[in-house]
């Protein structure tokens, strides 16, 4: 597993409420609001207090401490996080291992009666959870300031919050996710993804967008998020990155093209922006990138 990015300086920023709302054929959903704790901007000792919602508790940095229940002690370190289910008693306690947290909370309603049960019995009882890929991509993206006020971003944060709700399903219950969608739709579903990477992958990533993509295929840019993050695990803006990024390596390896001119032939506005961009996806600037690359066909 990769190592968690480093959160923004400002991750301590308190999140603004928002309404989200998720339709699938294994549940249906509303997110209620969202927001970020941490002991610089609130204090940590609180009352015991119980929601008619469920609360996720997601471990941004440290070690967070909580009571649960009739005084059962639980913690849980950055990157896990905790469901707490309606109506049940939780207390942070601070302490000196004490850090930031994400807490979302949301209603869902799971539409087949057997895996609600059991999902329900199972989440009865708070327990962490090792990191979710799709929630530290969804916290890339909302701890970003005035998200709110961009939709594309939000019909991003739309589409992995549905992701990260069928990981969670699919942690409990293996393979539940898949099983309420008829195989028809599903290999449609393939076939539509399988389609458009073609079209990216012809154009190498360069000069699409996510409206172009939509626009090519006749979709709308919610249910194209939806569909990759459904068949692939990843934002359609990962597909394109990644067509971009193998684009980029290459011609790099393959070519003796400059720098500077890899970057036009690329859609960049410079060097210095591919290489920032280069250097977010794989943590190696291009000249190193360049430079090993050769050493290591010379052997």
């Amino acid at each position: 597993m990769n190592e968690p990015q480093a959160l923004p300086r400002y991750f301590s920023k308190s999140i603004h409420q928002f309404n989200i709302e998720i339709s699938n054929p294994l549940l249906d959903c509303r997110i209620f609001w969202a927001r970020v704790v941490s002991s610089e901007n609130e204090s940590l000792f609180t009352q015991y207090t119980k929601h008619s919602f469920y609360e996720i508790q997601y471990a941004l940095q440290g070690r967070i401490g909580m009571i649960v229940g009739d005084n059962t002690p639980l913690s849980f370190d950055e990157s896990d996080f905790v469901v707490i289910p309606p109506d049940t008693y939780h207390q942070i306690v601070d302490s000196a291992d004490t850090g930031a947290r994400f807490i979302m909370a949301f209603s869902w309603r799971v539409k087949d009666g057997a895996l609600a049960d059991t999902l329900s019995a199972h989440l009865a009882v708070p327990r962490p959870y090792p990191e979710s890929p799709h929630m530290r991509e969804l916290l890339s993206v909302i701890l970003q300031k005035e998200y709110h006020d961009d939709p594309i971003r939000k019909e991003s944060i739309t589409a992995l919050v549905e992701a990260f709700f069928l990981e969670v399903i699919e942690q409990i219950c293996p393979t539940a996710s898949r099983a309420p969608a008829p195989r028809t739709a599903v290999t449609e579903a393939e076939s539509k993804v399988e389609r458009i990477e073609a079209f990216l992958h012809e154009y190498g990533g360069i000069g699409v967008g996510v409206t172009d993509v939509a626009h090519r295929f006749g979709i709308s840019e919610r249910h194209l998020s939806r569909l990759f993050a459904s068949v692939r695990g990843y934002s359609v803006r990962d597909a394109i990155n990644k067509e971009k990024l193998q684009r980029i390596e290459d011609l790099v390896l393959s070519t003796d093209l400059s720098l500077s001119e890899i970057s036009e032939l690329c859609g960049f506005s410079d060097e210095y922006a591919m290489n920032k961009f280069f250097r977010r996806l794989c943590a190696i600037n291009l000249s190193e990138f360049r430079r090993l690359g050769r050493a290591k066909a010379a052997v």
